[in-house]
């Protein structure tokens, strides 16, 4: 298979993997809870996307045998999945938007009506909450006896001496100022207070243990989660010389090398979009060896024969943006990133025995006239998590050990690899 083929191949994988998806539906069906709006709690399954935008409309089911129904925020008051909690509510959420580009000289705010789902940041006798429209505004709301008050916050521009500077209506101040005013020893924390989901929320927990209440909910931060992990397989290296300077033994080609390879693995989980995304770090340690054994005949008399060795072993550093999504009892996920490898071992070696009639001639020396100690890759792969266990086929194409440009030196690898992640 030549290297082109190759690449159309890995490239129909993964678009095999998307459509896969799409036919699959996406679904992500944990536990959780809905109260309907004559305050019933129905507990079941709910279809779960760590949303990056607060969800108009949810799927539930009572078991994985039934069919999902939908609830909008007018069927029902309320929702938790996973540890987070979401109520139903009519809100007004800022539209003008944040972009230094784009901001304008209004001083008083532009805001939008929506019925929808509002998340949870703090609850008790004072609450927060949360919600980011598709324009990726994001608004924090409390709430004044059943409705949900919008805190103000808008940057926008205003002229001095003939120069454009960025202002910010920062109303939302006084309004916690009055808000959680019970609390005598907090109005510096609201006055250092930024209009950020870390920030406010540092802000009520100040309140909390200023006010001696317990708050009934607190929204957990979502961190980065890091998993280790250690895999092995086997590599298959098709070693490719072209150029100008190239010698008749190089071009003659050479067969793949198929070696073990071992490594370990450093996963960091990023917290939004339920951990889909990670970027993977690996060292690994990885070696290819090819011989060579070209005859160059003219006659009986006059013949020459070139054996070549070349192998290489490397300690390489992967970094991978890997994409994983549920698929019933697996993870299905896909991969891309570069390698850097490093030679620890070289073998580079070439002998030629030259007969001319009578006479014999050897000559020993490099099989390649310059190489280099490092060599760069890009890789694609894709595979099945299985609970900590993983198999992945990856490939990998890297621009060679020739360290001259009159000789081009490709690599090509497939692995195969196994995993286990702690």
């Amino acid at each position: 298979m030549t290297n082109k083929n190759l690449f159309k191949r890995i490239v129909l994988i993964v678009l095999g993997i998307l459509s896969f998806q799409l036919i699959f539906s996406q679904e992500n069906y944990i536990s959780g809870y809905v109260i309907k709006n004559n305050s019933d709690t129905v507990h079941g399954l709910i279809d779960y996307r760590n949303w990056s935008y607060n969800p108009n409309t949810i799927n539930f089911k009572k078991n994985m045998k039934d069919d999902p129904v939908s609830f909008s925020p007018n069927d029902i008051k309320e929702f938790k999945v996973g540890k987070e909690i979401y109520v139903s509510g009519t809100i007004k959420s800022e539209i003008s938007s944040s972009q230094t580009n784009q901001l304008s000289y209004e001083f008083s705010i532009k805001t939008k009506d929506h019925k929808t789902f509002v998340k949870t940041l703090i609850r008790g006798n004072k609450s927060l909450y949360y919600f980011k429209n598709i324009d990726e505004k994001e608004n924090f709301y409390i709430k004044q006896d059943t409705s949900f008050e919008l805190l103000i916050y808008k940057k926008f521009l205003t002229t001095k001496n003939s120069k454009d500077l960025i202002t910010e209506n920062k109303r939302f101040i006084g309004q916690l100022a009055i808000y959680l005013a019970d609390c005598k020893t907090i109005q510096t924390q609201i006055k250092n207070t930024t209009y950020s989901e870390k920030s406010l929320m540092r802000l009520f927990e100040y309140y909390y243990k200023c006010s001696s209440v317990d708050m009934s909910f607190k929204k957990e931060i979502e961190k980065i989660k890091i998993k280790f992990g250690v895999f092995t397989g086997i590599s298959r290296t098709t070693l490719i010389f072209k150029g100008d300077a190239i010698s008749d033994y190089l071009a003659a080609g050479y067969e793949p090398s198929i070696n073990l390879c071992y490594g370990l693995s450093v996963d960091l989980n990023m917290p939004k979009d339920a951990r889909k995304w990670s970027i993977k770090n690996e060292i690994i340690y990885s070696s290819f060896l090819v011989k060579g054994n070209y005859l160059d005949y003219q006659n009986e008399n006059q013949y020459s024969t070139t054996k070549t060795e070349i192998g290489y072993t490397f300690l390489k550093m992967n970094n991978l943006v890997r994409y994983k999504y549920p698929v019933g009892p697996f993870l299905l996920f896909f991969n891309a990133g570069l390698a850097n490898g490093f030679v620890i071992n070289e073998t580079n070696y070439k002998i030629k025995e030259t007969k001319f009639y009578t006479t014999n001639h050897l000559d020993e020396g490099e099989a390649i006239p310059f190489t280099r100690n490092h060599e760069l890759s890009y890789i694609l792969g894709t595979g099945l998590y299985f609970k900590r266990f993983s198999l992945e086929y990856r490939f990998e194409k890297g621009n060679g050990i020739s360290n001259t440009t009159k000789i081009s030196s490709k690599t090509n690898r497939n692995y195969l690899l196994l995993g286990f992640r702690f």
